[in-house]
């Protein structure tokens, strides 16, 4: 069964909340799709036996199985090898600028923070036409646009939506009904009451990052960079104040795994073993992490509504694809990443590993996933809800990924006894007024 709301809630909530003051009218207008573009003879000579590497990491195996498959047929299509380096998230960033520092570029890479790379990215308009970025979800390329040049240096793999998952048979022997709408205070105390019932060594757990807390910020009324580039935190630092203080509370009382932030330095954790390990009910993340739940899991889970308070919905994110000026074969690394982002090969990746599509042609049809509808019907309508001002960040893609891991490490520190959530938002504040000083200079 398709999800036939991919059309109304998709693409308005993610394509036209990007651009505030639209109107939700539905998918933007039809554009050339470049997605049936093939090789020349000269170019499929050319490649014969030349290799290029593709920088990757995966959050589940799903993804890294399809990615291996969807290799293999480009290497028949083109004759050419892919050689994939397979990277922890956790150094992803760490390992790919000393690559680039050390004059070893990697053709192609899967990013989160493609802002980081913008100078080293290839130009992919002289290869695609400037109409390529129409193919796209609009506002979805805002990250992977050179704010100078305006030119697409990347595109918009997936999309990814945060949000809560719970154990619902752990729920059930509880006696807490499956939530259809609750706040924070709800959640909490539904958690806290499952927890008890079942025995579990914690009641919460979040992924170990910033972006995935700026959901919970938002959602309380506070954000930290609006779309003008201007720091915005100073307005909302009592609600920001308050949202970081009521989950910092719950590691601290250690109804959450502190040591899960604590013990993991500066890098991004998952709890996802913990609550596949049924010792905790109620795990905050994204729609990735379906793909190993529904592979690992061996009780009922299930996608619910974000907690509303000022705001519903939830925070926006996603991967990217890039090529780099670097190449030996820019052609060819561009072309590799135009096959992974065109249309079959993004609606395989996104049936298989539970992404939500970022080309408009995709969304139009609906996606066939193989289960999970509810699930996935819960996190496209979170998208829908999510307000304009929690895509502000993305203003500023250099820094996007700096201002989420400060945030991060500021929570650990709270977490640790070290500072006070009034302290981690003023210094988060300046923090934010630092970063932003140097798009001016």
């Amino acid at each position: 069964m398709k999800i036939q709301t991919l059309r109304s809630k998709l693409a308005i909530g993610l394509s036209l909340v990007l651009t505030a003051g639209l109107v939700a009218t539905g998918l933007p207008a039809a554009h050339a799709d470049t997605a049936g573009l093939m090789p020349t003879a000269a170019q499929l000579t050319a490649w014969k036996g030349k290799e290029i590497t593709y920088y990757f990491y995966n959050d589940s195996q799903a993804e890294l199985d399809t990615t291996k498959a969807q290799i293999a047929d480009f290497e028949k299509l083109t004759g050419a090898k892919v050689k994939l380096d397979v990277i922890p998230y956790t150094s992803l960033d760490t390992q790919l600028q000393a690559r680039l520092a050390a004059g070893n570029a990697p053709d192609v890479a899967r990013l989160n923070n493609p802002g980081l790379y913008i100078k080293d990215s290839l130009d992919l308009e002289q290869y695609f036409t400037r109409k390529y970025a129409a193919e796209f979800l609009k506002g979805s390329t805002l990250q992977v646009t050179d704010s100078v040049t305006k030119k697409l240096i990347g595109v918009p793999y997936d999309l990814s939506m945060n949000g809560p998952i719970i154990n619902v048979d752990q729920f059930k022997k509880a006696g807490v009904a499956v939530p259809t709408s609750w706040n924070w205070a709800e959640l909490i105390a539904a958690a806290k009451k499952v927890r008890i019932a079942n025995g579990t060594e914690y009641a919460f757990a979040m992924d170990k990052s910033g972006h995935r807390f700026s959901t919970v910020m938002s959602q309380f009324g506070a954000f930290m960079v609006d779309k003008n580039q201007r720091n915005v935190l100073p307005t909302s630092k009592f609600r920001a104040e308050k949202s970081l203080k009521m989950i910092t509370d719950l590691y601290k009382a250690d109804l959450a795994p502190r040591d899960l932030w604590i013990g993991t330095g500066t890098k991004y954790a998952s709890p996802v073993a913990i609550f596949i390990g049924q010792q905790v009910p109620v795990f905050f993340s994204g729609n990735f992490n379906l793909a190993t739940l529904v592979r690992d899991a061996k009780f009922n889970f299930q996608v619910v509504p974000n907690p509303k308070e000022l705001n519903g919905g939830g925070w926006p994110g996603g991967k990217f694809l890039v090529a780099f000026k670097a190449s030996k074969t820019p052609d060819l690394a561009a072309y590799f990443l135009h096959y992974l982002a065109d249309s079959a090969q993004m609606t395989q990746m996104d049936k298989n590993a539970f992404w939500l599509p970022t080309r408009n042609d995709v969304v139009a049809k609906g996606v066939d996933y193989p289960s999970r509808q509810l699930d996935m019907s819960i996190y496209l309508a979170d998208t829908a809800k999510t307000p304009a001002a929690a895509y502000g960040i993305q203003s500023v893609p250099t820094l996007t990924g700096n201002i989420y891991n400060k945030l991060r490490d500021l929570m650990t520190e709270i977490m640790a006894g070290k500072i006070t959530a009034k302290q981690a938002i003023q210094t988060q504040t300046e923090f934010i007024d630092a970063q932003l000083a140097t798009l001016r200079k």
